[in-house]
């Protein structure tokens, strides 16, 4: 079964949409699993969601989305993260309530994105310059690095967003016409929170939270943020077929810069309410809409669960 075939051409293009997500996100990998880059090949999908590979094997059905960053910035409050170490991950799948039956039903879509086994996001923390203080100092003491993360826990195999083909939801997961054409409007909406970590914040200094998330509006096209805000352009991703079977897509460049960010809590190693204080004045946060910017860079390739299946696919 081919990938460019009927709505497998959709499932195709999906991944340019939905596998962005993982350009901003940099979680810890799940013990003993390593991911892959950009290889073109069916052992990149390791990490597909196994109702994908089924729906597959039953109904000729869904797709294995992974993608792999390679740059860009975050820009929250007062403070600037280059995404300088590459290899921030994003796997999920993608399927329609006709090939995987009830699956879709369950967050009353026709068409979903699926959470894979081992998680949505694996990567490289991303180092704060300056850490603590401003300065670069003793980074033992004073480092600090971010990591973007779901905002809610979402378990293997489960729903977790909707797709949608030149819509007007403001907050569909992805949108596969608008991202592939660079058309302005929403092509992907993360919804996250940034964990902050150092010995001195403990394990549970956090932007945002699964009640309060940072909501994120990406765009390949131009964006239409507030002031002092000015209007960035994205860019679409171009198209490659290798050799060995995925199909690629290389070189996304997603664009946001109207979102607002929360304060952020939890932190300090006594819970205390002075650090939290302190972290927020220091970021400047909350931050409103305007004041805020993320730009991801991306490559990212797609395969049919049919053709994973047929190449061997044992499970992750």
């Amino acid at each position: 079964m081919s990938a460019f075939t009927g709505r497998g051409l959709r499932g195709v293009l999906a991944v340019a949409c939905v596998s962005i997500t993982a350009l901003l996100v940099s979680v810890p990998s799940a013990v003993g699993f390593v991911e892959p880059g950009i290889t073109g090949q069916s052992s990149d999908f390791a990490n597909c969601p196994v109702n994908v590979i089924t729906s597959a094997f039953a109904f000729g059905g869904g797709h294995c989305l992974h993608s792999y960053t390679t740059g860009g910035v975050v820009q929250i409050g007062h403070s600037s993260v280059p995404i300088s170490i590459p290899g921030n991950t994003f796997d999920a799948g993608q399927t329609q309530e006709e090939e995987a039956a009830p699956v879709c039903a369950v967050i009353g879509a026709s068409e979903c994105v699926i959470s894979p086994p081992h998680g949505i996001l694996h990567g490289p923390a991303q180092p704060v310059p300056g850490g603590l203080l401003g300065t670069v100092g003793n980074v033992q003491l004073t480092g600090v690095s971010a990591m973007f993360e779901w905002a809610a826990s979402v378990p293997p195999n489960t729903p977790f967003g909707t797709a949608s083909v030149c819509g007007s939801n403001l907050f569909v997961t992805v949108d596969l016409c608008k991202l592939l054409n660079g058309v302005s409007g929403t092509d992907i909406t993360l919804s996250v929170k940034i964990h902050l970590m150092s010995p001195f914040l403990g394990a549970n200094c956090y932007i945002g939270s699964a009640a309060h998330p940072i909501v994120i509006p990406l765009t390949t096209g131009l964006t239409n943020p507030p002031p002092p805000a000015k209007p960035i352009h994205g860019k679409p991703s171009e198209f490659l077929l290798p050799r060995k079977g995925a199909l690629q897509l290389m070189g996304t460049t997603l664009v946001s810069n109207s979102f607002s960010v929360p304060v952020a809590k939890g932190c300090g190693t006594s819970g205390g309410s002075l650090v939290d204080a302190s972290i927020n004045r220091k970021l400047g946060l909350p931050s409103a809409a305007g004041l805020n910017l993320m730009v991801i860079n991306a490559n990212s390739e797609e395969h049919s669960g049919y053709e994973v299946l047929e190449a061997g696919w044992t499970g992750a």
